[in-house]
C-alpha cells in the first residue's frame, strides 16, 4: 500500500492499527478506541460479500479492522458526531480504503429512512454502556456521548438493527455484562435470537465485565456459550489470546 501524506489537525495523532499497515486518526478530546472494539472485530463472523453496518462507528475503528480480516462487500459506519466521522473519512483516504469504507454523519433515528428496511447482511455495534442520568454528564461532551445513552438508548440500537437486518442476517454487540439480562430481553423483543456469546474477564479471578454476543434475526432457539476470554494474566500483561487478537502480525 502506498502511504499518503496527511495533515493532522490540532491535537490529532495517527495510531498504528498493527494490521495491513493501517493507521487511524485519533484525538484524545474525543473517544479513542479501546480493546472492546478490537475484541468485537475479532468476534464477528460476516460472510463473504456481506454489506455491513457499524452503528456508532466513532472514528471508524471497527470498519478499519473488519476490512482486512473479512472479504465483505462494503462497510458503512454511522455516527451522530460530525467530528469523529470527519476523522474516520480522512483515515479511510489515508489508508486508500475510501472505495470500501463509507462513513456517514447520521442520527440513528434517520437510519431506516437512509438505508431502507432489511438492507444489511451484518450489523455491529459497540453501544454506549451507561444509562442516561447515571453520574454527572455534560451532554455537549463528545466523550460523554460515546459512554452514556444521551442521543440513543440500547433499545433504540437493537430496534433499528432489527429493522435494517435482512431475515436470517446477524448482529453483534459488545456490552457490559452487568446489563446482559436487559440486552437479551431486548434482543428477544425485536426478533433477534442470541446464538453465540462469550464472556470477557479482566483476569481469571475477577468477575466478567464485558460480553460479546451475536444474534440472528428470526434465528429461533439455541445459544452457544463460548469459552471465557481472559484479558490480563497475573502479571498484568495481556493474555496470550488477547495478544494474538491485538497484535495479529506480531
Amino acid at each position: 500500500m502506498i502511504e499518503m501524506r496527511i495533515n493532522l489537525r490540532s491535537e490529532e495523532r495517527l495510531d498504528d492499527l498493527l494490521i495491513d499497515n493501517l493507521k487511524l486518526i485519533q484525538n484524545p478530546n474525543y473517544f479513542c478506541f479501546s480493546l472492546d472494539a478490537v475484541l468485537l472485530s475479532d468476534f464477528i463472523r460476516p460472510r463473504n460479500n456481506s454489506r455491513v453496518l457499524d452503528i456508532g462507528t466513532g472514528n471508524g475503528i471497527i470498519p478499519h479492522l473488519i476490512e482486512p480480516k473479512y472479504k465483505v462487500k462494503e462497510v458503512i459506519g454511522i455516527d451522530i458526531q460530525k467530528q469523529v466521522i470527519d476523522m474516520a473519512k480522512r483515515s479511510s483516504v489515508y489508508n486508500n480504503l475510501q472505495n470500501k469504507l463509507t462513513f456517514i454523519n447520521l442520527d440513528l433515528k434517520d437510519a431506516l429512512k437512509e438505508f431502507g428496511t432489511e438492507s444489511f447482511d451484518y450489523i455491529v455495534s459497540n453501544p454506549p454502556y451507561m444509562k442516561r442520568g447515571s453520574g454527572k454528564v455534560n451532554p455537549e461532551n463528545s466523550l460523554a456521548i460515546a459512554r452514556h445513552e444521551i442521543f440513543c438508548e440500547l433499545e433504540d440500537i437493537i430496534k433499528v438493527s432489527s429493522q435494517l437486518l435482512k431475515y436470517k442476517a446477524k448482529v453483534a454487540y459488545v456490552y457490559r455484562t452487568q446489563r446482559l439480562a436487559e440486552l437479551l430481553s431486548l434482543l428477544e423483543k425485536y426478533n433477534l435470537s442470541a446464538k453465540r456469546m462469550r464472556l470477557i474477564y479482566p483476569q481469571l479471578d475477577k468477575k466478567s465485565n464485558l460480553v460479546l454476543i451475536e444474534a440472528i434475526k428470526g434465528g429461533g432457539v439455541g445459544l452457544d456459550v463460548l469459552s471465557p476470554l481472559i484479558v490480563y494474566n497475573k502479571a498484568g500483561d495481556y493474555s496470550e489470546e488477547v495478544k494474538k487478537i491485538y497484535y495479529p502480525e506480531s
